[in-house]
């Protein structure tokens, strides 16, 4: 009876068995991730049989030594996970011998823990408390793959030989579908690969069926056209508006004769319309298929993209007909600086014919003084600089030429220099004209030296005898103030007018000296900071606080005060003139007013006088030097003070506005930075 019972259980587990194994099958099938397939069908395996642990030990190489990985774990319900113990994974094959040997050899492995003879996988197995075991091989492609580990640890068990071959029966099945798995991912690399050079590629394929009169294009006849595939047609004749009608009659001429035999290929050049509207060129070669019979039933055409290529030649054919037209000399040059190649205005500049120089070194023609200049040049443009350089070079008559020379390095595929391309323009008539500006330059600037000394030593030996005869004339007037009243009367506008000549001539020769200054470059800036409410009121009452007519300035100041930096000296230059001006030009008017207004990033300088103004047509004469206005003939003045005032505003960085009015006055504005740089 016991028997009975024993065998209808045993069928009863057996049967669940094969019915949890038709489930994993199913798995294996059905799902598309194969890590998936792989928990599913372990967990369906398990699910409801006398087991307390199922996982998967995968093989890895690491660094090049074959390694154990646990992985896709099922748990019976108080069974703890394995999964993550790193003692389980990177197990190497020694470690359980026993059990990899006789995996290897496509066996099960099963049996009750302590009744094992390995005692390396005794250890490992009692250390998880396993008290049973089985583990089944897997073999991807008849190379062993891993084991699936079925554990009991409640309870030894003897394993029957049915339940053995029907899980190693499961084991095989993942065998087949990781070998399918590995299949596929080959298939799709090989797809991707192909897919990946079609699409990288400049070739396109065309098969015109002639049973259907379609044709079936390779995706990239339609990139080639600039046309998305979405957008060609499978009629014959949307190949056929794309080809050039000279071309296409050459072409269907040249097919007609390959089918009939009369030729033995089909191949050539065509020009096809571009999407755009402009002509690409395609090389073409076809082939024919044939039935069983010898009837034709296909045509298949190969066609590559020659575009670029057929771009270069006629970017070849453009350079040397600019090189052989134009007047500069353009070579190619070996990577040890060998002429390569001359156009031919090379004969024209150096008297040389191309064929003469060619494989002939460039430094053997240049003068010995310029070759270290040629060195550091060929260095700086192997840095892929592009500067120009100026050397003398030996005609073939004899004597130098100046060249002047622009190079560019040629680089490979590798970035690799494989040469270099010159141009090269005679500049001797150039080099000539710049040596006769230097010399006439030089000749200028000590005239200019001389004309300075002279104009110098001139206002100081003068200006000894005008003092003299200034101060005799004081003395008469000191002399004459007892005479009568008829003598004074006489005497006196003879000794003014004689005041005035001289105060006339030195103001003269002060402003020509400070001209001369400024032209000969001996005026130098000296810039520091200064209190310009300070400075200003300081030189008006230094300079204009006893004016022959009594009058003052009006001075009014605005803004926050700020600190300036400028040249002192330069500063009273411009400003005493100016002011000068002001009283000068507007006797017996109102007061001059100057306006210092603060502004955010300068200073602005105001002097309104409402003096005698300038005439319209005379204001652009204004700043030119030893310039006087017409209506100024009765007035002292040298003509030279508005331009030593724009000269040092330039020097100062300043900028300098002018309004006038004639018998109305002038407005001069003036504005400086606060910092000179």
């Amino acid at each position: 009876m016991k028997l009975i019972i024993s065998l209808k259980r045993t069928s009863q587990l057996m049967e669940n068995l094969l019915f949890n194994i038709s489930k994993g099958n199913t798995h294996l099938l059905k799902e598309q991730n194969i890590d998936d397939a792989l928990s599913f069908c372990i967990s369906s395996i398990c699910e409801g049989q006398d087991i307390d642990r199922c996982y998967i030990l995968k093989k890895k190489a690491n660094n090049g030594i074959p390694k154990l990985y646990y992985i896709h774990e099922w748990c019976n319900e108080g069974i703890e996970s394995h999964l993550g113990n790193p003692y389980l994974n990177g197990v190497a094959h020694e470690a359980l011998d026993g059990l990899y040997h006789t995996l290897l050899r496509e066996e099960p492995l099963y049996g009750n823990v302590k009744e094992n003879a390995n005692e390396l996988l005794i250890n490992t197995l009692e250390k998880q408390g396993v008290k049973s075991f089985l583990f089944t091989p897997i073999f991807c492609n008849d190379l062993f793959w891993g084991s699936i580990g079925y554990h009991n640890s409640k309870n030894e068990r003897n394993w029957l030989d049915e339940e053995v071959y029907a899980l190693q029966t499961i084991a095989e099945n993942i065998g087949f579908r990781l070998n399918q798995e590995a299949t596929i991912s080959k298939l799709e690399n090989t797809l991707e690969k192909l897919d990946f050079y079609m699409s990288g590629s400049s070739q396109a394929m065309c098969e015109y069926d002639l049973e259907t009169n379609k044709t079936i294009y390779s995706h990239h006849w339609a990139k080639m056209l600039g046309y998305s595939n979405d957008e060609i047609s499978s009629e014959i004749e949307f190949w056929k508006k794309y080809i050039l009608p000279e071309d296409m009659l050459a072409f269907t001429i040249n097919l007609e004769n390959f089918i009939e035999g009369k030729s033995v290929s089909h191949e050539g050049t065509v020009s096809l319309i571009h999407k755009k509207g402009h002509i690409i060129w395609v090389k073409y070669s076809s082939l024919l298929q044939k039935n069983k019979e010898g009837i034709l039933v296909k045509i298949i055409v190969r066609y590559i993209d020659i575009n670029e290529i057929k771009e270069i030649e006629n970017s070849e054919a453009k350079f040397r007909f600019i090189t052989e037209n134009t007047t500069d000399l353009i070579c190619q040059h070996f990577d040890d600086g060998k002429f390569q190649y001359i156009s031919s205005f090379c004969k024209e500049i150096t008297g040389y014919t191309p064929e003469e120089l060619i494989n002939k070194h460039p430094w053997d023609f240049i003068h010995k003084k310029d070759l270290k200049k040629i060195e550091n040049y060929l260095a700086i443009i192997k840095n892929l600089k592009n500067e120009r350089i100026t050397y003398r070079f030996l005609k073939k008559e004899g004597g130098y030429i100046w060249l002047e020379t622009s190079a560019k390095v040629i680089i490979d595929a590798e970035n690799r220099i494989i040469g270099f391309q010159t141009s090269h323009r005679d500049i001797s008539e150039r080099i000539k004209a710049d040596e006769e500006i230097k010399s006439a330059l030089l000749k200028e600037r000590k005239f200019n030296e001389l004309k300075s000394k002279f104009v110098s030593m001139t206002s100081h030996q003068l200006r000894t005898p005008l003092t003299v005869i200034y101060s005799n004339a004081e003395l008469i007037d000191i002399k004459t103030s007892h005479f009568e009243k008829k003598s004074i009367i006489k005497i006196e506008p003879i000794t003014t007018r004689i005041k005035n000549e001289v105060d006339r001539m030195t103001e003269l020769m002060d402003n020509i000296l400070i001209f001369g200054q400024y032209e000969s470059e001996k005026i130098k800036k000296k810039i520091k900071p200064i209190d310009f409410n300070k400075f200003i009121k300081i030189l008006i009452d230094t300079y204009f606080s006893n004016t022959h007519d009594g009058r003052k300035i009006n001075l009014k100041i605005q803004g926050k005060r700020q600190i300036l930096f400028t040249d002192e000296t330069l500063m009273i230059h411009i400003l005493t003139n100016l002011i000068n001006n002001a009283f000068k030009y507007s006797t017996n008017r109102k007061e001059p007013i100057l306006n210092i207004n603060y502004l955010a990033k300068e200073i602005e300088i105001e002097l309104i006088d409402y003096g005698i103004g300038i005439p319209k047509k005379e204001i652009q004469h204004l700043f030119t030097s030893f310039f006087r206005a017409s209506n100024t003939n009765t007035i002292i003045g040298s003509g030279l003070g508005l331009a030593i005032v724009k000269q040092f505003a330039k020097m100062l960085n300043g900028k300098i506005k002018l309004e006038t009015k004639e018998n109305f006055g002038t407005t001069i504005k003036l504005k400086f930075p606060y910092e000179q740089k």
